[in-house]
């Protein structure tokens, strides 16, 4: 079965990597396979590690996570590190949230090919955004991050 990477991150004015170690299950969730996420769809955990599902929830359900941006990657050779991949969802992140990246409330994590899914065709990168309380724990929301100006 073919996997994605996923990776989290948030900037404010220095780069702070922050990694999350599971995926949180919510009430009232499906199982969705991650090559098909598109912008809008949300899911009720966080991603971590090498998947290939995700538990699907309604953006009006409680959930952690939207998808506000699905971009495919250019290039023969999948790039070394995840510089290339956040940088591409930095530039999507205000055109999709409504707010700049270092002054919202929301975060960013990115789900990108693996070696063997890259080695199968697979380009697309994920981007999805999710906030936190204030020790930095996944918070639920109702509704959707997309044009939300947070």
């Amino acid at each position: 079965m073919l996997a994605r990477t996923v990776r989290i991150m948030k900037f404010t004015r220095i780069a702070l990597l922050v990694s999350v170690v599971s995926l949180f299950a919510a009430g009232c969730s499906s199982e969705g396979n991650v090559f098909a996420l598109g912008v809008g769809d949300c899911f009720g955990g966080q991603a971590a590690g090498e998947i290939s599902d995700v538990p699907i929830v309604e953006c009006s359900e409680p959930h952690e996570s939207e998808v506000y941006s699905v971009w495919d990657v250019e290039g023969e050779s999948l790039p070394i590190g995840t510089s290339s991949f956040e940088e591409g969802c930095l530039e999507r992140f205000e055109a999709a949230i409504g707010a700049p990246f270092e002054s919202s409330v929301v975060y960013s994590s990115i789900i990108f090919p693996t070696s063997d899914s890259w080695d199968q065709g697979d380009r697309e990168v994920i981007c999805y955004g999710f906030e936190v309380d204030e020790e930095f724990n996944p918070i639920k929301v109702t509704g959707s991050i997309l044009d939300s100006g947070r």
